[in-house]
């Protein structure tokens, strides 16, 4: 069975719902995109970013996720959305006990990564293959349900569409999030565009690149009875 195409937010918001009232850390939040969607929802957003990012919105703190300066117990919900893999391998299992630790008991931590397959990361690994980081982020996540610091309580899958008005457009889009992508040699942006050509899909005039995601639910401790 092919799994639907849903945008995050969507995600986010149906299985966080409701949130009206409540206070939620946004882990590994970039500029804010969230912040928005969430405080409409009724939501206190908080974000968290290792980097300053330029133009960010207002309630974003600068500290690693592996050192959160937050209390214990401080959140309500907690959201890791395609910021895990970006966090060192070392430091993943210290990031989610941090996370752990600062939501409160029967809290929700929401984790979403992309899947290692879909046309989106076979594209961008033409210049930056994520498979080991991507595959280290599951195992993280995986280590800390056995190891009872989490208990995951329910996971799925969903296709995330991307639409892009051209290739530099695609390419100002995953430069983003890691700027390196942005600087290559002719010879590897020639690459790149020729992967994206041949696996995009078109709407208009716009292109499209599809990405499985993977969506994970857990609560603080070890799974009781």
């Amino acid at each position: 069975m092919t799994d639907p195409i849903r945008t995050t937010l969507d995600v986010l918001l149906e299985i966080l719902a409701p949130l009206e009232g409540r206070c939620v850390l946004d882990i590994g939040c970039g500029r804010g995109g969230l912040a928005g969607p969430f405080r409409e929802a009724g939501a206190e957003w908080r974000g968290l970013e290792p980097f300053p990012q330029a133009g960010g919105v207002p309630g974003i703190d600068v500290a690693q996720a592996e050192a959160m300066p937050y209390p214990t117990g401080a959140f309500d919900v907690a959201v890791i959305v395609n910021a895990l893999h970006h966090i060192p391998v070392e430091g993943m299992g210290d990031a989610l006990a941090e996370a752990a630790r600062v939501i409160a008991p029967e809290a929700p931590l929401v984790v979403i990564e992309p899947r290692v397959e879909g046309d989106l990361s076979q594209v961008i690994a033409t210049v930056d293959d994520e498979t080991g980081i991507r595959t280290a982020a599951q195992a993280a996540l995986d280590a800390a349900v056995a190891s009872g610091l989490l208990t995951e309580t329910r996971a799925f899958d969903y296709v995330r569409r991307e639409v892009y008005d051209d290739f530099d457009a695609f390419v100002g889009r995953i430069s983003s999030f890691a700027p390196e992508r942005g600087v290559l040699t002719e010879d590897l942006t020639e690459a790149l565009r020729a992967a994206f050509l041949a696996r995009a899909g078109r709407e208009g005039a716009a292109f499209t690149l599809t990405q499985p995601m993977s969506a994970r639910l857990f609560r603080r401790g070890p799974a009781t009875g």
